[in-house]
């Protein structure tokens, strides 16, 4: 049904043909009261048709007739149980949360564009202060506040890390091709600030630099925690950070945006040089003279809000 890695989150393109369909059934099973307030009672646990009937003060048919739609469309599993009279029917909540975007990334993703998905983990360099840590989609890895860590073989598994101040860099691979109608890289990823335990209220002045050109500095609110992210492990406490902000980067002939909202002209994307050597370096930090020195906090795949590492794209 789905066409993201996560069968949890369910993603549709409208300019994708082949979503047509499900975004049709999951329309319809959105497009009546009954239907929600059905999907309302069962979050979080698994309840019998009898139990919603009695509940929701709803004829046991046409709980069965919305049931139906609802699975149809994906958003419930239908399971049968033994009972006292043959088996009852149970169903539960089978997704978290579907999305369907306007975007047209068919468009995007032509020939010209070029991307690489780079693990959180897999960093070249690093300048580390503590405190700082990494934890992994199973378990937590090293010792918290042990900078050693950051240049164990133990990072490649990292899909949360954290650090006072200092920088990390990445190193990404330069297109093959090296198109001419290419005019504008930009990065995204999920990040926060850093704080024991969590704090909403926390900024962070984040400093990134491309190539070794410093491209802008921006403020990251806080260090978000108290709900578990989408992705988040379950062994990891919800008092600890749980999600960031996906921020995106971007450099064109124009100059320099911050999710997609211009920033400023000194740096363009002929002042990188992303084509005269064989990598493009990618660079956070957190500078020890900044007005808000509030750490950094970046997410993987398999941790916060959004099914993702740090994408480079060039197009």
């Amino acid at each position: 049904m789905s066409n993201v890695s996560n069968e949890k989150h369910l993603l549709f393109r409208v300019d994708k043909q082949a979503d047509h369909e499900n975004i049709v059934k999951i329309a319809r099973a959105f497009a009546s009261e009954e239907r929600l307030a059905i999907l309302k009672f069962m979050l979080n646990r698994s309840v019998s048709v009898s139990m919603i009937a009695s509940e929701l003060d709803m004829p046991i048919s046409s709980v069965s007739r919305h049931i139906d739609v609802l699975a149809d469309a994906g958003l419930i599993a239908i399971n049968y149980q033994p009972g006292l009279k043959g088996h009852t029917k149970f169903c539960a909540q089978a997704v978290l949360d579907t999305k369907f975007t306007l975007e047209a990334v068919s468009a995007e993703k032509k020939s010209t564009s070029f991307y690489v998905e780079m693990p959180i983990g897999m960093y070249s360099d690093c300048k580390i202060n503590a405190p700082c840590g990494m934890i992994g989609k199973d378990a937590t890895l090293g010792a918290y506040d042990d900078t050693k860590l950051f240049f164990s073989p133990e990072r490649a598994q990292a899909e949360c890390l954290w650090f006072e101040s200092g920088r990390i860099a990445y190193v990404f691979p330069t297109p093959t091709e090296k198109k001419q109608d290419r005019h504008r890289i930009s990065f995204s990823l999920e990040i926060c600030s850093d704080t024991l335990y969590y704090n909403n209220d926390w900024p962070s002045d984040i400093t990134v630099k491309i190539n070794g050109i410093e491209c802008l500095t921006f403020t990251s609110p806080g260090n978000f925690g108290g709900k578990r992210g989408k992705n988040t492990p379950m062994y990891w406490p919800v008092t600890s950070s749980q999600f960031g902000q996906l921020k995106k980067i971007s450099v064109d002939t124009d100059g320099v945006y911050l999710d997609n909202v211009f920033c400023h002209k000194q740096v363009t994307f002929a002042d990188l040089h992303l084509f005269d050597a064989d990598n493009i370096r990618f660079e956070l930090e957190v500078k020890e003279d900044a007005v808000h020195r509030g750490g950094i906090t970046l997410f993987g795949k398999n941790f916060g809000d959004f099914d993702q590492s740090i994408i480079m794209k060039i197009s």
